[in-house]
């Protein structure tokens, strides 16, 4: 069963057989207030969202379900992910590379863990993987990786954050995994990334808006974190996740690996109840 991660402790999948525990050190709870503003641009680069062609449906409240999908040809992969102990129930729905949290109850752990991280993504990525979507790839062949991806709130304002979450290896398969790279277009109050925060109010080439960084360790792995600023959640995004690579290692940033393994998009929920909260599209392009 797939066990993914949450800010403040990471848990990576049964096929790695990390715990959990070690995680906690750096957590603390956050702040108790937002402020909303209006988001930045989605994009400085062409838009390559488009109006794709979506495949492979389904719905379900088994809390392990996994899917593959498909968006205009390309593989992807869904998993509903309910594996926090906090869990109750959840109801998830999903076509191609959107999908809707339909319902979701639970709360967050006793080691602050999220109840669930519905996600979608590309390559190889805890213990599941993709058909062919151009990841895993090493660095060095890659010109640029693209992506986008658009979310609706509907009204959900609880605790959950909405995340890319991109895993770095030494090699081309999971047992060199290496390190996290992640991208909050959503911070809630009361929550933080691992770590601690590094540098505030950063701009990145080409990812529009500004960024916090966070820098930590899960799993003894590197993570860093851009993060939006609380209350400026970023409903639409498309970047090239190779300028966030650039940016930590222009600021010395540790960030180790030689091979982009994965790209996910989804929402950590640290409690409910949650409904219709949506993922409306999301594409990966590797060149």
């Amino acid at each position: 069963m797939p066990l993914t991660r949450s800010r403040c402790v990471r848990g990576l999948g049964s096929l790695l057989g990390w715990a959990l525990a070690t995680q906690l050190a750096a957590c603390d709870t956050g702040s108790s207030s937002q402020v909303t503003e209006e988001p930045p641009p989605s994009t400085v680069l062409p838009s390559l969202f488009g109006s794709p062609t979506q495949s492979g449906n389904g719905s379900s409240s088994d809390r392990w379900t996994k899917s593959d999908v498909t968006r205009d040809g390309s593989s992807y992969f869904f998993m509903a992910n309910g594996w926090g102990p906090g869990f109750e129930s959840q109801t998830v729905s999903w076509n191609g590379t959107s999908f809707s949290v339909e319902s979701m109850l639970g709360k967050r752990g006793p080691q602050y863990e999220p109840a669930s991280y519905p996600t979608v993504f590309c390559g190889a990525y805890s213990d599941s993987r993709s058909g062919a979507c151009g990841l895993p790839k090493a660095l060095s062949d890659i010109q640029s990786l693209r992506t986008g991806w658009r979310w609706s709130a509907n009204g959900n304002t609880s605790q959950y954050n909405a995340a890319y979450d991109i895993w770095l290896s030494n090699t081309a398969d999971i047992g060199g995994h290496s390190a996290f790279l992640m991208v909050w277009l959503r911070d809630p109050p009361g929550q933080q990334p691992a770590g601690r925060r590094e540098l505030s109010d950063v701009a990145v080439t080409n990812a529009p808006g500004t960024w916090n960084i966070w820098a930590g360790n899960v799993g003894g792995k590197p993570c860093v974190s851009y993060v939006r600023t609380e209350g400026v959640d970023s409903p639409e995004l498309e970047i090239d996740v190779m300028d966030f690579v650039r940016d930590a290692a222009s600021r010395k940033i540790a960030l180790p690996g030689t091979t982009v393994l994965s790209v996910a998009v989804g929402f950590e929920i640290w409690s409910g109840p949650i409904t219709k909260l949506e993922t409306n599209d999301f594409y990966v392009h590797v060149q």
